[in-house]
């Protein structure tokens, strides 16, 4: 039996597995998400005349604050399923004068996941505590599972190129449940793929609706992160435990 731990005191007992969101819990969102927006961003209006006053407002309409690098907590980005921010891309676009269908701009988000598919350890920063938590989880026989709003070949990708993949039992992204985070689905379609009654699990995520999807979905337990979008006040009034890293995280 296995005890999950945040700064020692129990979280949950005889935890079966551990739900991770994978931005902003498990990698730098802020790192990744920068990286990835001004690609697209590239890919959109790179060459428009007035591109740079036009580049730094769809950067900002998609998430990303210009000047700091750093991510919005409303999102969209990393918050929001990627067809609200093709929806997002779209109209600010159209806004400014510039045409480009929903299918032209998911086509463009496509080239950039291709240019970064083939080298994607530029945009990736391990968060503290991250290897040694699941290396513990493994050996003590916790499924571990992603959970995320990313497409689930990218999340792979990511994960594989970080050298996660093996201490990883199952990713499920976006792309294979109807509704996103705060809805259950990501959960329920994990937790069914091991096997586990969803009171045995927990959700560790950056986000409040990391914490509310493990509420809908009945899990034992959820853990907010600080590593990522929210801050202490956001998890206010959430049920959960807040943690500054995973190093806070134990087991027992």
């Amino acid at each position: 039996m296995t005890d999950l731990l945040v700064r020692g005191g129990r979280c949950l007992e005889d935890a079966r597995a551990v739900l991770f969101d994978k931005d902003g819990t498990l990698i730098d969102i802020h790192h990744y998400w920068a990286s990835m927006i001004r690609l697209r961003t590239d890919q959109l209006v790179g060459g428009v005349d007035g591109s740079g006053q036009l580049a730094e407002g769809l950067i900002d309409a998609m998430g990303v604050d210009p000047v700091t690098g750093r991510m919005k907590p409303q999102g969209p980005v990393g918050v929001r399923p990627r067809t609200e921010i093709v929806d997002v891309v779209a109209e600010f676009l159209r806004a400014n004068g510039i045409e480009l269908s929903h299918r032209e701009v998911e086509k463009r988000f496509v080239e950039v996941d291709h240019r970064t598919g083939e080298d994607l350890l530029p945009l990736l920063r391990l968060l503290p505590g991250v290897e040694e938590l699941l290396d513990g989880l493994v050996s003590e026989g916790v499924a571990v599972v992603v959970v995320t709003t990313d497409l689930t070949h990218r999340a792979r990708r990511a994960l594989e190129v970080l050298g996660l993949d093996g201490r990883v039992d199952v990713v499920v992204g976006g792309d294979l449940v109807v509704a996103a985070k705060p809805s259950p689905d990501l959960a329920f379609l994990a937790l069914r793929t091991i096997g586990l009654e969803p009171g045995r699990a927990v959700v560790v995520g950056d986000h409040p609706v990391d914490v509310q999807m493990a509420g809908a979905a009945g899990c034992g337990a959820a853990i907010g992160m600080l590593t990522g979008l929210a801050g202490p006040q956001d998890f206010v009034g959430e049920d959960c435990v807040v943690a500054s890293d995973l190093t806070d995280l134990s087991l027992n």
